[in-house]
């Protein structure tokens, strides 16, 4: 009853009736100790209203500069008054600062007041990652000495797959005619369609696309082979492409071409091959 009494004359002196004023002179009265804490929190709350009255204008600055500074007016305005409503919550006669209650009274009439900014400036865009690079053109080649893919590789970029090598003589400057090589990069068509794939190979093939065995001829002959294989190709998309080959000894031969409904049979060119 009598930190009601207190509470309420603190915040506003004339609101006590006469009954409950008279109630709280015997409160204080009969409790010195208490009537001194009420003397002292009344010689606060002069000296901050003389405080306030010096420095109202440069807390109206900061409170200004805040709300420019806030990304969203309404945001920082709902967080202070939530602020202001905890505090008031949580203070009793004993604990309430004066100094606060003014500051949250004068806080909330310079946000009623003061114009609602916005900001000018365009959002700041988070920074994207780089595009990646483009695939670099032509298939990336390696080269065996034996007709079994293994051992050490001579590596290069070959830019289509056409080629015919001379008996007794290789791929490569010194080598003889027994070889082997595997090709790997995209294959990426202009047309959304089925493909013909059309292999001529002296002695023995392979191709896979998209990870699918299209063609398997891993034989040894004497003579030009034709194989083909018909595959779905998307416009655009770059279709994983593998070849492997070898030459168990005279002529080599390896040429690819390919033709749709909207592409008549031709050597399959430099720019549809990347890596």
């Amino acid at each position: 009853m009598t930190e009601g009494l207190i509470a309420k004359w603190l915040e506003d002196r004339g609101s006590l009736t006469e009954q409950e004023a008279a109630d709280l002179g015997r409160f204080l009265e009969a409790d010195p100790a208490l009537a001194k804490s009420v003397k002292d929190q009344l010689a606060l709350d002069h000296l901050l209203s003389l405080r306030l009255g010096v420095d109202r204008r440069n807390f109206e600055q900061q409170v200004a500069q805040r709300i420019r500074n806030a990304a969203d007016g309404a945001t920082f305005e709902r967080s202070t008054l939530e602020a202001v409503q905890r505090a008031k919550r949580r203070r009793s006669w004993r604990s309430w600062a004066p100094e606060a209650a003014v500051a949250a009274v004068l806080l909330a009439g310079l946000l009623l007041l003061l114009p609602r900014w916005k900001s000018t400036e365009p959002p700041v865009t988070p920074a994207s990652a780089p595009p990646a690079p483009a695939p670099a053109p032509g298939l990336r080649g390696e080269y065996f000495q034996n007709r079994t893919l293994s051992g050490p590789a001579f590596s290069r970029i070959d830019p289509k797959l056409n080629f015919e090598w001379s008996a007794g003589r290789g791929p490569i400057e010194g080598w003889r005619d027994v070889y082997s090589a595997r090709w790997t990069g995209t294959l990426t068509p202009a047309y959304s369609e089925t493909y013909t794939i059309k292999v001529r190979n002296d002695d023995a093939v392979r191709v896979w696309i998209d990870g699918k065995l299209v063609i398997n001829d891993w034989n040894a002959r004497y003579v030009v082979a034709e194989n083909r294989a018909q595959v779905l190709l998307e416009a655009g998309r770059r279709h994983e492409f593998k070849v492997e080959y070898y030459n168990g000894g005279d002529r080599g031969v390896l040429s690819f071409t390919w033709s749709s409904p909207s592409r008549k049979e031709e050597a399959i060119p430099p720019s549809a091959f990347s890596h």
